[in-house]
């Protein structure tokens, strides 16, 4: 560690640490220069010290990124609920690096703009990716991160919680834009309530677009969503719905995507659910119907919506 500090000292802001080869025991990394970049060569292995119970990386600085790297959370030997990456109000990039054994969130950053891309996530309890605005950038709106190309493997070692999670909470309204693009995740097949791979609420215009998701209770879920798309998904094996249109979801669309169910019993399933007063959302052209009760399901509050939900084309 005091090499490493010395490395993050030495490089400042702006700067650029290299980690060659090597194991690396770390007992809560602090990220406190702007802006620098780590890049880990490949065989870089950072583990978390045993019995630690902090953040393995804690950002006290914005603009962090991250390339490659293996990075062990160490679930077995520190087992305290601690969080892979913690921030509050920063920026936050990582590509290319392998993050498992974690006992709690992965990356989770509050307001922060965040890009997690060609990651590989294994054994974790919670959710990869858990980004909250909890309030307004300069009093306006707040971007939600881009999160694109990752491997996600939430069957091993889950606990509880969503794969992929973007919200808004208190006083910020809502986020925007989140792209959330050709991941691959896998999930436990449970009745679990938030066993979600992909997880949005109160967004304008988030994209789930082009995701490939096995199991899951939900593949694919917005929340009081607006303008928001979902298209040219897959999700096999999926126990209640492959996309989920909740608490009045307004003007999204859902096309071109592809599912199968395994309908687990819960009344009012089906390949796309609009719940909650729904309104003005376009549900054309998907192939979602098999092994659901419903292709398309919506409750009585969303069925007399106006303007009315299109729904065509789909099987």
């Amino acid at each position: 560690m005091t090499e490493i500090n010395a490395a993050l000292a030495s490089a400042g802001a702006g700067g650029t640490v290299y980690f060659p080869p090597g194991n690396y025991t770390v007992a809560g990394l602090t990220a406190s220069y702007a802006n620098q970049r780590w890049w880990c060569a490949p065989g870089a292995k950072f583990k978390k010290a045993d019995s630690n119970t902090a953040a393995m990386i804690a950002l006290a600085a914005s603009g962090l990124v991250i390339d490659g790297g293996d990075f062990d959370c160490n679930r077995a030997a520190a087992p305290a609920a601690a969080v892979f990456v913690d921030g509050t109000d920063m920026d936050f990039t990582m590509i290319g690096a392998t993050v498992h054994g974690g006992t709690s969130w992965g990356v989770a950053i509050d307001n922060g703009l965040v890009r997690v891309e060609d990651c590989y996530f294994y054994n974790f309890a919670y959710a990869v990716l858990i980004w909250r605005a909890t309030n307004k950038l300069a009093g306006k709106y707040r971007v939600a991160p881009t999160v694109r190309g990752n491997r996600i493997d939430r069957q091993t070692g889950y606990v509880s919680s969503a794969g992929i999670i973007i919200r808004s909470v208190g006083t910020a309204g809502y986020h925007q834009g989140a792209q959330v693009e050709n991941n691959r995740i896998w999930m436990p097949v449970s009745e679990v309530y938030d066993n979600v791979a992909i997880e949005i609420t109160e967004g304008i215009k988030p994209r789930i677009d082009g995701n490939l998701v096995e199991g899951g209770r939900i593949a694919f879920s917005l929340g009081a969503a607006i303008g928001g798309t979902v298209t040219g998904n897959m999700a096999n094996a999926v126990g209640d719905y492959v996309v989920e249109l909740a608490s009045a979801c307004e003007n999204c669309a859902v096309t071109g995507n592809s599912g199968t169910g395994l309908f687990l019993g819960i009344t009012g399933t089906g390949g796309c659910v609009i719940t909650s007063t729904g309104k003005g959302n376009v549900v054309v052209g998907n192939r979602i119907g098999q092994g659901f009760p419903n292709v398309v399901y919506q409750d009585s509050s969303s069925a007399a919506a106006s303007p009315s939900n299109l729904i065509t084309s789909n099987a």
